[in-house]
């Protein structure tokens, strides 16, 4: 009888452990992913909710968010946090990811390798704002990178491909992008100090 009272005791305490807990860190990554800053800096970027789209003649799942853009926009963090990597791959092309210290990881794919005249001709230097590192502090809005359709993506409209990771794994962000394009669309439209604007 006091086995089962001990067994019952500790069931409702784990069950309670764990509702409680996932709710605080809903909570915390709803702060994170609220406070997204738009990943390209230009007006005349496009999106729409391309999550699970069917890619590679149906082969696979699209696990991210395609944001078209003139080539050579600028990438920027979305939010705050340190370099995780930066590379090259056949099918990714250059891209770089940014780990924000919180279980979140960023990851900005097909950035640009052409140079004027040239397609194709460009290195790291076309694709990333500055030779970073792994461990290289990175701020919120600050230009990682251009973008472009280097890899599986050439021969494509210029774009990028977001991706935000919880824990290693993909994440349909979207409504956060959204968000985040909006608040950018805020910004650039109705600047908070307008007196640079004014003529006299």
């Amino acid at each position: 009888m006091r086995k089962s009272k001990k067994i019952i005791s500790l069931l409702v305490s784990i069950f309670l452990v764990t509702s409680l807990v996932p709710e605080v860190a809903q909570a915390k990554h709803l702060d994170f992913l609220y406070q997204l800053k738009f990943p390209v800096d230009h007006i005349k970027s496009h999106f729409y909710d391309d999550w699970k789209e069917k890619r590679g003649g149906g082969t696979r799942l699209h696990e991210g968010q395609d944001v078209r853009a003139p080539k050579g926009a600028k990438i920027v963090a979305v939010a705050d946090g340190e370099i995780n990597t930066v590379g090259y791959s056949e099918s990714s092309g250059y891209y770089i990811a940014i780990d924000h210290l919180n279980g979140w990881l960023s990851l900005y794919v097909h950035l640009d390798d052409d140079i004027i005249g040239n397609d194709n001709a460009g290195d790291k230097t076309t694709a990333f704002a500055k030779d970073f590192k792994k461990g290289d502090p990175v701020k919120q809005g600050e230009t990682i990178g251009f973008v472009g359709n280097s890899g599986n993506a050439e021969g494509t409209v210029p774009h990028l491909h977001l991706e935000l990771r919880y824990l290693g794994r993909s994440q349909d962000v979207y409504k956060y992008i959204a968000k985040a394009w909006e608040n950018y669309l805020k910004a650039k439209l109705f600047p908070k100090n307008t007196a640079s604007l004014l003529i006299y």
